[in-house]
C-alpha cells in the first residue's frame, strides 16, 4: 500500500492553482494561448465548415452567416456567465465545482455527471472520425491505403499517450493542430472570395427572411459552439493571472464565432447562393473546391478534419480526466481517480480509464462495421443534451453567486441570463417535445436515464452513508 501511495498519491484538498512537487496537478504550466487552444479544440470548429453548415443552410438559406452571428452573440453572453464563475471559483472540475458553490452541491453533481456523459460521447467519436478522414486524405495524396479503423486506433493511442505524459505538450500540440485545421479551411474560403468577390448583395438582403426557418437554424447552431467552457478544466495548471482562464473562455467563443460567420458566408457564396444544394451536401468543402476549379483543395478539407478530430481527442481527454479527478477528490467518485502521476502530475488513473474506453470503441466500430455517421450522430445527441443542461444551470448560477458575493444585484449577469437562458431552454424543450422516435428517441431516453442514475446514486449514498454525504456537501459548498 505504501508503494502504491508513493507512485500515485492523492491530490491536496485545496482546489486552487498551485505548484506542487508530487501530490497534485502542477500549476504554472500552461500559457494563455495553450488554454485558449484547448477550449477551441473542444468546440471543434472545423466540423461546422465541413459538415453541420449544410443543416443550418437548409433552414436559414442565404442568411446562414447571420444565424451564426446572432447565436454567437447569445453564446458570448453564456460564456460571460461561465467566465465570471471561473474567475471567482478556479477549479479543475470547472462547472461541477462552480455550480456546487453557486447553487447547491446537488446541482454541481448533476452538472458534473452531465459533463462526463456529454464529453464522453465526443471522446469516443473523435478517433473514429479522425481515422475516416485520415484514410481519405492518404488516398487523395496517393501515399498509402490504410483502413480507417487502423488510422483511428493509432491516433487514439498517440492522443492518450500525450495526455498522460505532459499536459503542456498535449495542449501545445492541440493548439498547433487546431490552428492547422482552421488554416486549411480558411484557405478554401479565401479562394472563394478571390473568385467571386468580397461583397455578395444577395446575402445581405433580409427582406425575404423566413422567420420560422431562421429560428430553427438558430436552434441548430447553438450546439455548434459547445465545449468552450472546458478551458476552465485547466484552471489549476494555467500560467499567469487568475484572469487567464476567464479570458480564454471569452476569446474562444469570439474567435470561433468569427470563423463560423466567415465560413458560412463564403460557403454559401461558393455554392452560388444555391442553399438548397448546400443543404443536401454531406461534404460541402469538397464540392466547393470542385465547383471553383480547384479540386486538389479537397485534400485540405480532409486534412483539416483529421487534424481537428485528433486535436479534439486530446482536448476531450484532458477535460474529462480533470472533471473525474475533481469529482473523485470531493468523494463523488472512487478516490482512485483523484490520484496523479508522481512525475507527470496528470490524473493518470482517469486518463487510463478514458484511454481504454476510447481504444475499445475504435475496435468495436471496426468489428461491428457500424456506419460511422450513425454513431457520430447518436453521440452528438448525447453531447448536445449535456451542453444544454450545464449551460442553462450556469446562466442561473452566475447572477446568484455574484449577488451573494457582492451583496447587490449583478445587472450585467442578470441581463445575460434573461437573454441566454430562454434560448437554451427552448432548444432543450425542442429536443424533448414532441419526444423523438427511433434511434434519436432511444439516445435521448438514455441520456435522461443517465442523469437520473447520477441523482439516484446520490440519494442511495445519502440513505446508506449520511455522514459521507454531509462531508461531501460541505466540501463542495466551500465550508
Amino acid at each position: 500500500m505504501s508503494g502504491e501511495r508513493s507512485a500515485m498519491q492523492r491530490a491536496p484538498d485545496a482546489d486552487v492553482p498551485q505548484v506542487v512537487s508530487g501530490d497534485g496537478l502542477r500549476g504554472g504550466r500552461l500559457t494563455f494561448l495553450e488554454v485558449l487552444g484547448h477550449g477551441v479544440a473542444n468546440i471543434t470548429p472545423s466540423a461546422m465548415a465541413a459538415v453541420t453548415v449544410s443543416l443550418v443552410a437548409a433552414n436559414a438559406g442565404v442568411l446562414t452567416w447571420l444565424v451564426y452571428l446572432v447565436v454567437g452573440g447569445v453564446m458570448l453572453l453564456v460564456a460571460r456567465q461561465i467566465a465570471q464563475l471561473a474567475l471567482h471559483v478556479p477549479a479543475a472540475g470547472s462547472l461541477f465545482v462552480y455550480l456546487s458553490r453557486a447553487l447547491h452541491p446537488l446541482a454541481g453533481i448533476v452538472a458534473g455527471w452531465a459533463m462526463v456523459g456529454g464529453y464522453l460521447g465526443a471522446l469516443l467519436a473523435a478517433p473514429v472520425l479522425c481515422g475516416v478522414f485520415a484514410a481519405k486524405a492518404l488516398v487523395l495524396l496517393h501515399i498509402v491505403i490504410v483502413p480507417a479503423w487502423a488510422a483511428g486506433l493509432v491516433l487514439a493511442v498517440v492522443a492518450w499517450s500525450l495526455a498522460v505524459h505532459d499536459i503542456e505538450l498535449a495542449a501545445r500540440y492541440g493548439l498547433i493542430v487546431e490552428g492547422f485545421s482552421i488554416a486549411c479551411i480558411v484557405t478554401i474560403g479565401v479562394v472563394v472570395l478571390v473568385r467571386h468577390g468580397l461583397v455578395d448583395p444577395v446575402q445581405f438582403d433580409v427582406s425575404g427572411i423566413d422567420r420560422h426557418g431562421f429560428f430553427l437554424a438558430c436552434m441548430l447552431t447553438v450546439l455548434a459552439y459547445g465545449g468552450f467552457e472546458t478551458a476552465g478544466n485547466l484552471a489549476r495548471e494555467r500560467r499567469g493571472s487568475e484572469k487567464t482562464v476567464p479570458r480564454a473562455i471569452m476569446v474562444s467563443v469570439a474567435v470561433v464565432g468569427a470563423f463560423f460567420v466567415f465560413m458560412a458566408y463564403t460557403e454559401v457564396l461558393g455554392f452560388g447562393n444555391d442553399t438548397a444544394l448546400l443543404g443536401r451536401t454531406t461534404a460541402p468543402l469538397n464540392l466547393i473546391a470542385a465547383r471553383n476549379g480547384v479540386p486538389w483543395l479537397a485534400v485540405f478539407s480532409d486534412l483539416a478534419m483529421t487534424a481537428a478530430a485528433f486535436s479534439a481527442a486530446i482536448a476531450t481527454l484532458n477535460s474529462i480526466s480533470r472533471v473525474l479527478y475533481s469529482m473523485a477528490r470531493h468523494g463523488v467518485l472512487p478516490r482512485v481517480l483523484a490520484r496523479v502521476h508522481p512525475r507527470h502530475h496528470t490524473p493518470a488513473p482517469a486518463l487510463h480509464l478514458l484511454g481504454v474506453a476510447m481504444v475499445s470503441f475504435v475496435v468495436f466500430m471496426a468489428a461491428t462495421r457500424l456506419p460511422v455517421l450513425v454513431a457520430v450522430n447518436l453521440f452528438g445527441i448525447f453531447t448536445a443534451m449535456g451542453f444544454l443542461v450545464i449551460y442553462s444551470l450556469a446562466c442561473v448560477a452566475a447572477p446568484r453567486y455574484l449577488w451573494r458575493l457582492r451583496g447587490r444585484p449583478a445587472f450585467g449577469s442578470l441581463l445575460a441570463m434573461l437573454i441566454g437562458l430562454p434560448v437554451l431552454l427552448y432548444v432543450l424543450w425542442g429536443n424533448l417535445y414532441p419526444f423523438p422516435t427511433g434511434a434519436q428517441g432511444a439516445v435521448t431516453a438514455l441520456f435522461l436515464m443517465y442523469l437520473l442514475s447520477g441523482f439516484g446514486a446520490f440519494v442511495w449514498l445519502h440513505l446508506r452513508h449520511p455522514q459521507r454525504v454531509v462531508a461531501m456537501v460541505q466540501g463542495l459548498a466551500g465550508d
